[in-house]
Order: structure tokens, then C-alpha cells, then sequence
């Protein structure tokens, strides 16, 4: 049984659309989720949660929010909720997602999906068993741009995949910030590194072979910066490097036999951002993409999967083999760069 044929009808939904609470107060929900959700004529956001009522209570009236509550249990048990979106601490989005799907709510989660693919695996097996919707969000999965660039490699504009270079870096100064702490899944490769697999993998279209990488700590307790590499056999190798600090950037760039393509804020939600650059023959051709929001998208799209059993564009299985390759990462970096090989997927 496939997730899609097992989501019983979209009949529960209000007539509105669909009810959403938040998990938590932070501020990636505030920025660019919160208001994403708002933006949908099918989407309403009725509800925050936080462990203390009067910071959830303070959140709703800032957001403009109808209601706040002081559990997330509170907010789980209202029947008025449809869908959850979970931004909490990585260590918490295996628990929180997995108590969300049990009391029968939809769930969009932060990315990294989890801290490990067992977690995840475990994520998806209750998603099949409750028959509800759960998708990891990686907004710009659902940008134009990651659609030029995919159509760019598969048509062969490239010639033959060879190398991906990604950078993905910004400085990190409140020594507070959760992703200075370990014991939350903090660091560069589960709050960066992310991105950049998940590129590099839907790029060359399947899973690397073996892994390598190096990583700095300092006195934090988690990665600073990692330098990677993937092999995806077949002469294509993909490397990242990532860094909580650094100065702001990101940036991709994939090489092939016959031509470049280099894309600047690759990770971005906003296409205003985005500078692209096809180099072959010779020539430098300047490309463009829709004026978008990638967050606008993702919700749209999470919406027709549950409303209209629309197929989702990222099967589940992409966030487990995605946590695969991050955990090979660590243990490389644990054993001093050592090459380390996957299973086949």
C-alpha cells in the first residue's frame, strides 16, 4: 500500500480548507512559514503551541493568531487541526512528528527530516500506518529554479555529469543559538549539510557509493564547518563545504563534459535572489527563473497532497536516504576523513 492510495478522502477538511498549528515559536514559522500558510486561500493557521504559555500567547498576538496553547498535546488533541508543521530542535522532529501523525494530524517538518535514518524510517512507517501526509520541508525543493536546473542535466546541456560543487555558509554569534548544541542536533551538516546532499542527489539521480569528510569543532560541541565528498560512481563526484562560520553565501556548481552551470543562492525562496549562469561554446548565457515563493509552493503543494491526492513531487524515501548519507558523513569525520562505502539503496 502506497502512501497517496492510502490518505482517505480530503471530506474532513473544512469547507475553508485546512486548519494548521504550529509546534513551537521559532522563528523560521514567524518569517516564512506562518505568512506562506496565510498567503493560501486553502490555508489557515489557528494555533501555537509552546512549552510556556505566556511566549505562545505573545507569539499569536505578534502573528496574529487565533489561538495559543501551553502543551503541545494541548494543540495535538484539537480537533480542529488538520495538518502540523513542526520547526522545533532536529533531536525533537522524530518524536513530535510521530505524536502528531498518531493523533491523526497531517505533518510538514523542518528539515533535516530527523537526526538519523532509523528515526526517519520510523516517521514514514507511521505516516503509512495512520494514512496521513508527511513531507519534509525543503522549500526550495519547490522553486522553478531546482526545476531549470534538473531539466539542464537531464537534457544533456552539460554533456556528461562529471562534478557538483556547493557551498552553504553563515556566521553563527549567539552562543545560545540551538545549533550550537548537541544534544539538540545541532551543527553545519545537519542544519546546511542537509541542503547540500539533497541537491547534489536529485541532481545526478541516485545514491553516492562512498563518502569522506573532515570536520572542525572548536570548543562548541558540534561541526562548525565540513568539507565532503560523495561518489556517485560512474566518473561523478559531488563535494559541499559548509560552515556556521563563515560570512554569508551559498552557491552550486555543476560541471560537466561539455558545459558549467553556476547558480548563486541555490537554497533560496525568492527568485529576485537568484543569479544563474549557463557557460558552454564559449558563451555565457544568463539565465532567469519566475518571481516566486518557494514557501508558497511548498504549502500549495502539501495541500494538494492531502485535498486532492496529488502525488507528492519527493517520495518519503528521499529524507531516509538522505539521513543515510549524513550519518556516513559523521562517521567519516569521526574516523579522520576515512573513506567510508554505503549499502546499495
Amino acid at each position: 500500500m502506497d502512501l497517496i492510495s492510502s490518505i482517505p478522502n480530503s471530506s474532513f477538511l473544512n469547507k475553508s480548507g485546512m486548519n494548521w498549528g504550529i509546534l513551537g515559536t521559532a522563528r523560521i514559522a514567524a518569517k516564512s512559514v506562518i505568512p506562506a500558510i496565510k498567503a493560501s486561500k486553502h490555508n489557515s493557521v489557528i494555533a501555537v503551541a509552546s512549552r510556556d504559555l505566556t511566549r505562545a500567547a505573545e507569539f499569536v498576538r505578534e502573528n496574529e493568531i487565533p489561538k495559543a496553547y501551553g502543551s503541545y498535546e494541548e494543540l495535538l488533541s484539537d480537533p480542529n487541526i488538520q495538518a502540523v508543521y513542526i520547526p522545533l530542535p532536529n533531536s525533537e522532529h522524530s518524536g513530535w512528528a510521530i505524536r502528531a501523525m498518531e493523533a491523526g494530524k497531517h505533518v510538514l517538518v523542518e528539515k533535516p527530516f530527523a537526526v538519523n535514518a532509523d528515526e526517519a524510517q520510523l516517521m514514514v512507517s507511521t505516516a503509512l500506518e495512520k494514512s496521513v501526509v508527511l513531507m519534509e520541508a525543503f522549500m526550495y525543493r519547490y522553486h522553478a529554479r531546482l526545476a531549470q536546473m534538473l531539466e539542464i542535466v537531464r537534457k544533456g546541456a552539460l554533456g556528461k555529469l562529471r562534478i557538483i560543487q556547493s557551498s552553504m555558509s553563515f556566521p553563527l554569534t549567539n552562543p545560545d543559538d540551538i545549533r550550537l548544541n548537541a544534544g539538540l542536533g545541532g551543527g553545519a551538516l545537519y542544519d546546511l549539510g542537509c541542503y547540500c546532499i539533497d541537491l547534489q542527489r536529485i541532481l545526478v539521480g541516485r545514491e553516492p557509493r562512498r563518502v569522506q569528510a573532515l570536520s572542525y569543532q572548536g570548543n562548541t560541541g558540534v561541526d562548525l564547518q565540513v568539507s565532503a565528498t560523495l561518489d556517485f560512481g560512474d566518473q561523478v563526484f559531488g563535494r559541499f563545504d559548509v560552515a556556521l562560520n563563515a560570512s554569508r553565501q551559498q552557491h552550486t556548481r555543476v560541471i560537466g563534459t561539455e558545459g558549467v552551470l553556476d547558480v548563486v543562492d541555490p537554497f533560496g525562496a525568492k527568485a529576485e535572489i537568484s543569479q544563474a549562469y549557463l557557460a558552454k561554446d564559449g558563451e555565457i548565457k544568463k539565465l532567469s527563473y519566475k518571481r516566486e515563493n518557494a514557501y508558497e509552493k511548498m504549502i500549495e503543494h502539501f495541500y494538494n497532497v492531502v485535498a486532492s491526492r496529488e502525488a507528492p513531487l519527493f517520495p518519503l524515501a528521499d529524507s531516509v536516504k538522505n539521513l543515510v548519507v549524513i550519518e556516513a558523513l559523521f562517521q567519516s569525520a569521526i574516523d579522520g576523513g576515512r573513506l567510508v562505502s554505503l549499502s546499495p539503496q
